[in-house]
């Protein structure tokens, strides 16, 4: 390791705020290079440095000499930040916040309707066609499939047995997708 970088690593863990500054510019090719493989759409580069400027300086509070180099530390540290911003930001309860409106952009815009897909809204003839080629014990387990009985209350009080139940929610979800696609 240079003798620069030992310098810096260590007025860093003393708390010189100016040392981080010039150890992160010494390694913003690092930086760009790990921010280059990952994308997150709401991040800008100021977002991305700010993220590397924190790492940076984690990595050099712990960084111990004798355990190799501070890039190769650097590098691994802020690839694996990297990788969990983006679990985070795609982890499913946070899906709403992707799919959220800023307030500026519906001053600008306007409230619009969201547009739906043609299987949103099945046509009357496709649909009466799905249902009539149903069995009953099939529009049952359609009926469990939508949400509109459970299966609790169908192997109960309508005396079907469970693998029956199962058999015919897969019969029915095949019938619908040779209808639908």
């Amino acid at each position: 390791m240079r003798v620069k970088e030992r310098k810096l690593i260590k007025k860093v863990k003393a708390g010189d705020d100016e040392a981080l500054e010039k150890l992160f510019v010494l390694y913003k090719p690092l930086v760009n290079s790990v921010v280059k493989k990952y994308y997150l759409g709401h991040y800008d580069r100021n977002d991305w440095e700010q993220e590397a400027m924190i790492i940076c300086y984690e990595a050099a509070l712990v960084y111990s000499s004798e355990k190799g180099n501070f890039g190769s530390l650097y590098k691994t540290k802020l690839s694996n930040h990297a990788r969990t911003l983006i679990r985070y930001n795609n982890a499913f309860k946070r899906q709403v916040y992707d799919q959220s409106i800023s307030w500026e952009s519906v001053k600008i815009q306007g409230i619009q309707e969201p547009r739906r897909s043609e299987l949103a809204i099945p046509i009357n003839d496709t649909y009466n066609e799905f249902v009539k080629s149903l069995s009953r014990l099939e529009l049952i387990a359609l009926m469990t499939i939508i949400g509109e009985m459970s299966a609790e209350y169908v192997i109960d009080h309508l005396k079907i047995e469970a693998i029956q139940l199962i058999r015919a929610r897969s019969r029915a979800l095949q019938k619908m997708r040779k209808v639908l696609f």
